[in-house]
C-alpha cells in the first residue's frame, strides 16, 4: 500500500503530526495507520491545515500590490512547489489478542503513514471483548457499526452534554430505544413533557418500544394543551395514569429543607418536627395513606413534648402545623387524602418497586409543576427507589434524569441533589445506572458528573461548558473539535466503549417529541 505521508512530529503519546506527499488529500475524520514497534497503530484525523513557504514575514512584505503578487507566484511557483499540507492525528491504539491497547512511546518521526483500509477499521472497532453490546449509529465516514457496552453503559453511569438543539434528546432516544429491547427497566424523567412520543412509533422495531412506554402524569396540572398537541401530531389521545406523592413518604431530613427553605423553621419548630415525624412515620417502607390533617396531628401528638413550655411552645406548635398544611395543600404532587381526585382522574401512588423490577420505560411527566415541585418530587421517588434497590440486586435500570443541572446544580439551593448524588456516588452497587441529560454542564455539579464513566458530547460552543468539559471529561484530547460537529454527530468517550467514537447518531425508531416549532408564515 502506498504511504500517503510521514510522521514530522511527536510532541506525546496521544498525537502526532504528519505531513501529506504531494497528491494526497484527506478530510477531518479520516483513519490513518503508522507502523510501530507495538504494532500496527490506528489514529483519526482532527485537524488539517494548509501551508506556504510564502507565508515568511521576509517575503509577505512584499506583497502591496496585484502585480507583485502576481510575478512572485509566477517566479517562485508558490502554488505549486511551496505548497504542502499538514494534519494532526489523535492516536486510537493498536489491536491485538482481541484487545486495544495504548503505545507507551510516541510515534517516531519519518514513520510512513498510510490510509486505513475497511477491513481493518471493520476488525479495529469490533467489540473487543464478552458482553451485551448495542448498536447506537455508525463511526462516522464508514458504514461500521458504532457499538457500546450496554452492562458498563447503565451500571457505571454515563452523562450526554451538549448545546440546547444539538439533539441530546434524540440521542437519549436512541439509548432507551435500544435497551428497551434488551428488556432492562428504564425510567425517565421527563421535565418538558416530549418523552410520552415514545408510544408512537415509527418502525418494525418502534412497535415493539412502543409497546413497553408507560406514561405517569405527575401531581395536580392541567394537561389539556399537551394532550390536545400530541392528538393533533398523532392523530390520537395521549394516555397516562396520573400520580403522586404519599407526604408521610418525604425523607425528614428533605422535609426540613423545603420547610426551611420556603417558610424558614425554627429551632424550636425542627426540634417537634425531628421528634414527630419519625414516629408518625413509624411505618416501615410501606407508609399509609391518610389525610393530611391525620398526619399532623400525629406529628404534633408525638413530638409536642419536645416543644417549649408555656404559650411559646404553643406558637411553635401552631406555625409548625400551618407550615405542614401550607407546603402538603399548595403542592401539586402530595395526595391530600384516600381517594382523591384531579380533573376525574384518579391520583395513584408511586410504585417504585413496579419500576425497578419491570422490564418497560416508565416515563414521569414533570412540564406541569414548577421547579421545586419538580425537586420534591425527585428527592422522593429518589430515595424510594433506594430502598428498592437496596434489597434488590438481581436486575439492572437505566435512569434517564432530564435538564440535570435544575435537580443537581453546581451552585444554589436544590432538595434533590443529595439524592442524585448519592445515586452517583453509590448506585452502581445496586443496578441503579444514571444517565445525566444537560445543555448547561458547567452548571452541573461537578462532583456527580464526575461519577459518570461514560461520557457523550454533542455539539457545544459556549466556553464556559468548553472549560467545564475539558476538566471532567476522560480521553477527550481536544474539546474545540465539539465546535463543529452537527446534531447528527456524537463524540463518546468512557468504560462504555475501547476508545473514543466519532460517531454518527442512528435513527429513532419511536416518535421524537423534542422537535422544535418553525415559522409558519413568511414575514413580508
Amino acid at each position: 500500500m502506498e504511504p500517503l505521508g510521514v510522521v514530522i512530529k511527536s510532541p506525546s503519546i496521544h498525537y502526532f503530526i504528519f505531513k501529506l506527499f504531494r497528491g494526497w488529500e484527506i478530510d477531518v475524520g479520516t483513519f490513518v495507520a503508522v507502523e510501530t514497534e507495538e504494532g500496527r497503530l490506528l489514529s483519526r484525523v482532527t485537524a488539517v491545515r494548509y501551508r506556504n513557504v510564502a507565508s515568511d514575514p521576509r517575503l509577505l512584505a512584499q506583497f502591496d500590490e496585484l502585480t507583485t503578487v502576481e510575478e512572485i507566484k509566477t517566479t517562485l511557483g508558490i502554488e505549486d512547489a511551496l505548497y504542502y499540507t499538514v494534519a494532526k492525528a489523535v492516536v486510537l491504539g493498536v489491536r491485538r489478542d482481541r484487545r486495544i491497547y495504548k503505545p507507551q512511546k510516541p510515534v517516531k518521526p519519518l514513520r510512513y503513514v498510510y490510509r486505513a483500509t475497511e477491513s481493518e477499521l471493520e476488525e479495529f472497532f469490533t467489540p473487543p471483548e464478552d458482553g451485551m453490546y448495542i448498536t447506537i449509529g455508525w463511526i462516522r465516514g464508514t458504514n461500521i457499526p458504532a457499538r457500546v457496552n450496554a452492562d458498563r453503559l447503565i451500571t457505571q453511569h454515563c452523562s450526554i452534554l451538549a448545546s440546547t438543539g444539538a439533539g441530546k434528546s434524540w440521542l437519549a432516544g436512541v439509548l432507551i430505544e435500544r435497551l428497551a429491547l434488551l428488556d432492562v427497566p428504564i425510567v425517565v424523567i421527563d421535565p418538558h413533557g416530549e418523552y410520552s412520543a415514545m408510544s408512537v412509533p415509527r418502525s418494525r422495531e418502534g412497535v415493539e418500544v412502543a409497546e413497553k412506554v408507560n406514561l405517569y402524569v405527575v401531581g395536580k396540572v392541567d394537561t389539556t394543551p399537551i394532550d390536545n398537541a400530541f392528538r393533533r401530531r398523532y392523530g390520537h389521545a395521549r394516555s397516562y395514569v396520573r400520580v403522586g406523592v404519599n407526604p408521610r413518604s418525604v425523607p425528614l431530613r428533605t422535609l426540613e429543607k423545603i420547610l426551611e427553605f420556603v417558610y424558614g423553621l425554627t429551632d424550636a419548630q425542627r426540634r417537634v418536627l425531628e421528634e414527630g415525624w419519625q414516629r408518625a412515620t413509624d411505618y416501615g417502607e410501606r407508609q399509609p395513606l391518610t389525610s393530611v390533617e391525620e398526619l399532623i396531628g400525629e406529628v404534633v401528638d408525638s413530638g409536642k413534648h419536645a416543644a417549649p413550655p408555656a404559650y411559646a411552645g404553643e406558637m411553635t406548635i401552631r406555625g409548625l402545623e400551618g407550615r405542614l398544611r401550607a407546603l402538603f395543600y399548595s403542592s401539586r404532587i402530595f395526595i391530600t387524602r384516600y381517594g382523591e381526585m384531579y380533573l376525574g382522574e384518579p391520583l395513584r401512588l408511586i410504585d417504585p418497586q413496579r419500576y425497578l423490577t419491570t422490564p418497560q420505560i416508565h416515563i414521569f411527566d414533570i412540564s406541569g409543576l414548577d421547579l421545586l415541585d419538580q425537586q420534591i418530587f425527585l428527592a422522593v421517588l429518589f430515595d424510594q427507589m433506594y430502598r428498592v434497590a437496596t434489597s434488590r440486586r438481581d436486575i439492572a435500570t437505566f435512569i434517564v434524569l432530564e435538564e440535570a443541572h435544575n435537580f443537581a446544580p453546581s451552585v444554589g439551593h436544590a432538595v434533590s441533589r443529595p439524592y442524585v448524588a448519592k445515586f452517583a456516588r453509590e448506585g452502581r452497587k445496586f443496578g441503579l445506572g444514571l444517565c445525566l441529560v444537560s445543555q448547561r454542564p458547567a452548571k452541573l455539579d461537578q462532583d456527580v458528573v464526575s461519577q459518570t464513566m461514560t461520557q457523550v458530547f454533542k455539539r457545544m460552543i459556549n466556553p464556559h461548558d468548553l472549560k467545564y468539559v475539558e476538566a471532567v471529561a476522560e480521553q477527550l484530547e481536544d474539546v474545540r473539535q465539539l465546535k463543529t460537529l452537527d446534531e447528527t454527530e456524537a463524540l463518546v468517550t468512557g468504560v462504555a466503549t475501547p476508545v473514543p467514537l466519532l460517531i454518527t447518531v442512528g435513527d429513532r425508531w419511536t416518535n421524537h417529541g423534542g422537535v422544535t416549532p418553525k415559522l409558519r408564515k413568511e414575514l413580508t
